[in-house]
């Protein structure tokens, strides 16, 4: 886990519900998990790793650095702040007590939970973060020659992102569909599609 955060605690704050009084270990712990898990998987490991260093450095607003301050400012944050959101729902809305998964209602009392209540909270969260995960996800397709690190690895752990759908491309088109050469031209990966209803 890293120590370096990509977007502040306020920002979770001002642009999502949570209540002021929140634990702010909490908020920071769902940072974390949202940078290492979500982040690290939509970008890799190396990309990820690039964004911190630039942030630690306090160098990300360089004009040489712009492309990393538009993926990061117009676009990570943006997803980050409702992953962290989700990941919090767990231990913020629902905590673990002898006698199960309990609501804390700020006193010595607590009110049990009604599963369905958070399942539709935590889903309208998630649609939230889906919602900017792939503008994040076209963004670094479009712009991928942009970002050395997308597709290098220097350890054998390191994720790589794969931007692949189910039909098994980011797009789906056959091989003679008039955009797939195009987007080969411009350095975007494009299989072959099982699929020739899809787009042309």
């Amino acid at each position: 886990m890293t120590n370096t955060f990509l977007i502040s605690e306020a920002q979770i704050r001002n642009y999502t519900d949570i209540e002021d009084n929140i634990d702010s270990a909490l908020i920071k712990n769902g940072i974390r998990e949202a940078q290492d898990i979500k982040l690290q998987t939509v970008l890799g490991t190396l990309l990820t790793e690039k964004l911190y260093s630039l942030v630690d450095a306090g160098t990300v607003g360089d004009s040489a650095n712009a492309a990393y301050k538009t993926l990061l400012d117009t676009y990570v944050q943006n997803m980050l702040i409702y992953a962290s959101y989700w990941y919090i729902l767990d231990t913020v809305y629902m905590r673990s007590r002898n006698n199960g998964l309990l609501i804390p209602d700020g006193g010595e009392s607590s009110i049990a939970v009604d599963r369905s209540m958070y399942n539709v909270k935590r889903q309208a969260v998630q649609n939230k973060m889906e919602f900017y995960s792939d503008l994040l996800t076209d963004y670094i397709i479009e712009e991928q020659v942009s970002f050395p690190e997308l597709n290098a690895s220097n350890k054998l752990y390191d994720l790589i992102p794969n931007y692949e759908t189910k039909y098994g491309s980011p797009f789906v088109f056959n091989r003679k569909g008039r955009l797939t050469q195009e987007f080969i031209k411009r350095g975007i990966r494009v299989y072959d599609s099982r699929y020739p209803q899809y787009p042309q």
